[in-house]
């Protein structure tokens, strides 16, 4: 039995200090062994077939689950509302975690299953920040007010939008968040990142827990979690498919024996997985085998008088990233940077002066067909401009976070940004899809913005370069 206590983040990495937990299997697949159709909302059964729900859940805490995983993985607004049940986001993922809240009780975990919207970010697609921020913010509450243990953001290609999801997740409530994101067999996102940089970006954001699921079977994601355990990650969350499916008569099989699955879980303890379960294909029996084999190398950690540690962020150091590529920036002084700047540049800072972003296109085009280490980006002189320019003198058209977003679409080097405007800095920070760097020189540290800077750097996990 846990012990659930008024700090619950604690209580759970504690709780992963001491042994290795097993988490659970495939729900989806269950529910289709118990009559869900294809095409039906998985989330409508959790107030049409509660009974169901209900012992799907029972089924894998009768396995040996340490954590369970609610019934709400597509349960944001977006997808409902394809099924026509918008109106219900709130209560459908209330209910699902209530319900998994009463089977598991006192002896365990229950973390809240919440999935990518389906849609894709700007500038590849129509999603924003704003309106991916609020997707799950509202899903984020639900589930914590059903009783959620944990918040597990999991099945991501794109790691801005966990950006997103995390962010959201940290501003609406306490509890501890996992990130999981799934890979390619090119080692991969669909969206181009590859595990170092999803460590960089997560763990600088605050993450609580880092990990992959889905992908492929065990045996391909040992190479992924090696990856980011030795990039820092520290402790992580383990979900291998049951094997890649094939199809037969148009149905996936997963050839994947449940003992085979659970004799892998070594390797992924050896490489810091102190959270294993599985996702697509797998079902209680799997979880069983895990749970067997899992007691016997918590059994002799315990015997050896071994503490499972959790790891410090020093291997992220000094590293920025992108999206897609990640660079250490120690030596400032020496790194190859292209500059988007308004300083030595009268016609980029008389367009943005004027609020007007169609020269940014054409300046960052020339910057791609350099080979930069990173982009270093100081547009202050129009900020300035802009504000005298309103009646009010404090006016803004968020011009760096909207400069940002024109650049990053194009460019794939780490931006650095120097500004003077905490505001602006925030802004463009949530938006960015990496982990920026913040120069400061000697005029900016006698600036009495310099703390607001500084804090801001420190909330959203950005590097600060003094010169």
């Amino acid at each position: 039995m846990f012990l659930i206590g008024d700090d619950f983040l604690n209580n759970f990495l504690n709780e992963l200090k001491k042994k290795i937990l097993v988490f659970d299997g495939s729900k989806g697949y269950l529910l289709q062994k118990f009559g869900m159709k294809g095409g039906e909302c998985p989330e409508l059964w959790n107030i049409e077939h509660k009974d169901v729900v209900r012992k799907i859940y029972s089924l894998y805490k009768e396995a040996g689950s340490d954590v369970i995983q609610t019934n709400t993985f597509t349960g944001n607004r977006a997808h409902l509302e394809r099924h026509g049940l918008g109106d219900k986001t709130y209560e459908l993922n209330f209910e699902g975690t209530k319900l998994a809240k009463e089977v598991m009780g006192s002896d365990g975990f229950v973390a809240a299953s919440i999935g990518p919207t389906g849609m894709l970010m700007e500038p590849m697609g129509d999603l924003t920040f704003d309106k991916a921020y609020e997707l799950y913010r509202e899903q984020v509450q639900a589930v914590a007010d059903g009783g959620a243990d944990i918040i597990n953001f999991e099945t991501f290609t794109d790691v801005s939008e966990m950006k997103v999801a995390l962010l959201a997740a940290k501003e609406t409530t306490d509890l501890p968040v996992i990130c999981s994101m799934s890979f390619e067999s090119n080692g991969r996102t669909l969206m181009g990142t590859d595990p170092e940089t999803v460590v960089v970006i997560l763990k600088s954001l605050g993450a609580d827990l880092i990990g992959t699921n889905c992908s492929f079977g065990p045996e391909l994601m040992v190479d992924i979690v090696r990856k980011m355990h030795s990039a820092g990650a520290g402790f992580l969350s383990v979900k291998p498919n049951a094997g890649l499916p094939e199809i037969i008569d148009g149905v996936s099989v997963y050839k994947e024996t449940a003992d085979n699955f659970a004799n892998l879980a070594s390797k992924f303890v050896n490489y810091g997985g102190r959270l294993i379960g599985g996702c697509c294909g797998t079902t209680p029996e799997f979880i069983k085998a895990i749970r067997q084999e899992i007691d016997k190398i918590n059994a002799n950690l315990s015997s050896a008088g071994s503490i499972c540690k959790i790891e410090n962020n020093e291997a992220l150091g000094s590293v920025i990233s992108s999206s897609v590529r990640g660079i250490r920036i120690d030596d400032y002084e020496s790194a190859n940077i292209g500059y988007l700047s308004t300083k030595n540049d009268k016609e980029l800072l008389n367009k943005l002066a004027g609020c007007d972003l169609s020269i940014v296109m054409d300046k960052v085009m020339d910057l791609s067909e350099e080979e930069y280490d990173c982009i270093q980006i100081n547009i202050d002189d129009a900020i300035e401009a802009v504000r005298n320019s309103c009646s009010a003198g404090n006016g803004s058209c968020d011009l760096l976070s909207k400069v940002v977003n024109e650049a990053q679409g194009f460019l794939k080097e780490p931006f650095i940004f120097e500004t003077l405007y905490p505001d602006e800095l925030e802004i463009a920070l949530r938006v960015y899809k990496g982990r920026a760097g913040i120069v400061l020189d000697a005029q900016a540290l006698n600036s009495e913005k310099v703390d607001s800077v500084r804090h801001i750097a420190k909330k959203y996990g950005a590097v600060i370069i003094y010169k």
